[in-house]
């Protein structure tokens, strides 16, 4: 779609939610530029040399340090999360739910966060190529040592850059949040990915991949490993999913070398998105395969980004559908520029 075609009301193919693609003949990606946030003046707990101010960490990367004394130098360190959404506490019985209309069950989990570097950068996209990639390989460890401990069914990995988008500290950092039940969003990806492959016996997503390179106009990147574009029903401004070529459904069995390409490509695409929108907010996270369910060709282990420079208002909380007034056809043109 070009910017002077008009809106149009798009389906996201595979999940069916609704997007307004509103882009209006003068738009301009500047308005959504932001305001580099002025430096905290305080104490940085995450920073190296500030040690004593966290809990003692659950990994530490490079592997082989002697942390002990914390006094090692590091590059990558995971930590308990001292504020959690989740309790760590497992009750050994789940409670009945008394009606309908009211249930609840103990939020329970493990809740870590990824300090991504010692210096006190404030994004992904400005850590060193060794530190992004570490922070991969943080994520993978911690995904499958939780596995190992069977207490959860799902990990998912994410990291809030930025106030608006959640972030409480500027120092750069992402979250694990493991939980006991598998979350509604992998659910249904699963189901229509297993509904989509017993209608055509064709995978949903190799057939995604293979449809979006042969379009190509919203295509960032591809090699013989992944492949970045923008969605066709972008719910955002610059949303990017980053996608393996081959069906591997489990985030945990990426080997080493897609593991270290992944975490290069979305170190890229982040720092083009801070060169046009100037150090945005941001989210990004991974959707993998729930520890309980058998390895499967229908699903692909996936990362989305996910800038916020737009916020929902009454139309999108009212009616459900989302609004995105730049299409993404455009966005990824300018992020393929920005190489």
């Amino acid at each position: 779609m070009s910017p002077s075609s008009g809106n149009e009301l798009r389906r996201d193919p595979l999940l069916g939610f609704q997007v307004v693609v509103a882009e209006g003949r003068e738009s301009r990606p500047q308005q959504w530029k932001s305001t580099s946030p002025a430096p905290s003046a305080m104490r940085c707990p995450f920073c190296g040399g500030h040690e004593d101010a966290t809990p003692h960490e659950r990994l530490v990367l490079p592997q082989g340090l002697n942390r002990q004394n914390d006094q090692e130098p590091w590059e990558v360190r995971v930590l308990p999360n001292i504020y959690p959404s989740l309790s760590p506490h497992f009750p050994d019985s789940v409670p009945q739910a008394v009606s309908p209309f009211f249930e609840s069950v103990a939020a329970s989990g493990i809740q870590e966060v990824i300090v991504e570097s010692p210096q006190h950068v404030r994004s992904f996209a400005q850590l060193p190529e060794q530190n992004a990639i570490l922070t991969f390989q943080a994520y993978q460890m911690r995904l499958n040592a939780i596995r190992e401990e069977g207490r959860c069914r799902y990990v998912q990995l994410f990291k809030n850059n930025g106030p608006a988008a959640g972030a409480s500290l500027e120092h750069s950092h992402s979250q694990l949040m493991a939980t006991r039940y598998v979350p509604p969003i992998i659910e249904q990806e699963l189901a229509a990915s297993k509904a989509y492959y017993e209608k055509t016996k064709r995978s949903f997503w190799s057939d995604l991949i293979e449809s979006e390179l042969s379009d190509g106009i919203r295509v960032i990147h591809a090699d013989d490993q992944l492949v970045a574009f923008c969605p066709y029903a972008s719910r955002m401004p610059f949303e990017v999913t980053i996608l393996p070529r081959s069906s591997q459904a489990d985030f945990g069995e990426a080997n080493s070398t897609l593991l270290e390409q992944l975490a290069l490509l979305l170190r890229s695409i982040l720092v083009r998105l801070e060169k046009a929108l100037n150090f945005p907010a941001y989210n990004y996270l991974i959707h993998t395969l729930p520890f309980d369910t058998f390895s499967t060709d229908h699903y692909h282990w996936h990362v989305e980004v996910l800038p916020r420079v737009t916020v929902r208002a009454g139309f999108e909380w009212g009616t459900g559908l989302y609004v995105n007034p730049l299409s993404p056809e455009r966005a990824a043109r300018i992020l393929r520029e920005l190489l």
